[in-house]
């Protein structure tokens, strides 16, 4: 499989649920701007009994060493945004994407809910189907805690090439900006299981500083106020 179709893949794996979720409630706020980035890893799993040797897909899936998501421009609802999908190799795949906060519409790439969401409020208010935020649970995401609001979405089928089978997506969006910061899919049936997880690993949307901001300014005057102490005692002398 060519990376242009892992990549391809991958989109599918991260959006393909959102994509179908329409009962009223308050239009959706979008809680990114043009220039936000985040940037995730890609991680797939797999064990069989029958197997020895994983799908080719998800091994090349264990060569994506970044995805990386910039918002390059916000009109109303849709969410327009560049994809970069970074191998090991060093070769880059890039796309345009968008997506859409209210219907839920999207072309790829990881999804974006409103921002403030709470729990049972609806995910994507003018969708098909009425998806809502299970709940919010604070979480770490680059040495920082975020509020964010968690979707697990189960699909349980039956086809005569494996017989019964589950799906099981989860999703958790940082509450105040709507953006994904973590994911997993988790595809089994009997005998098999293969897993593939995502993580928020960068973003310039959120800054953690050293010390809490309180304390910032009244650290800062006393090193001030000490460095000139210093200085009196090196050029004022006694002769």
């Amino acid at each position: 499989m060519t990376k242009l179709a892992i990549g391809a893949f991958l989109l599918f794996l991260l959006c393909a649920p959102i994509m179908g979720i329409t009962l009223a409630q308050t239009q959706t706020v979008v809680g990114v701007k043009q220039g936000d980035v985040f940037e995730y890893n890609m991680r797939s799993f797999w064990t069989c009994v029958f197997m020895d040797t994983p799908p080719a897909d998800l091994v090349e899936l264990n060569q994506t060493e970044w995805v990386r998501v910039t918002v390059t421009e916000v009109s109303g609802s849709q969410i327009k945004t560049q994809l970069t999908t970074h191998y090991r190799n060093g070769t880059e795949v890039n796309s345009d994407e968008f997506c859409d906060i209210e219907t839920g519409e999207t072309s790829g790439g990881p999804p974006f809910i409103g921002a403030n969401l709470g729990e049972n409020d609806l995910i994507n208010p003018s969708a098909s189907e009425p998806w809502f935020v299970h709940y919010t649970i604070s979480r770490d995401y680059v040495n920082s805690q975020r509020e964010t609001n968690y979707l697990k979405l189960e699909e349980i089928g039956n086809t005569s090439e494996v017989g019964e089978f589950s799906r099981i997506y989860e999703y958790y969006f940082d509450k105040s900006t709507g953006a994904l910061v973590e994911y997993s899919f988790e595809f089994s049936y009997t005998g098999l299981t293969s897993i593939v997880r995502s993580k928020l690993v960068a973003s310039n949307v959120w800054v953690v500083p050293e010390f809490p901001s309180f304390i910032i300014l009244p650290v800062f005057m006393i090193v001030t106020l000490f460095a000139v102490a210093i200085k009196k005692r090196l050029f004022h002398r006694p002769p």
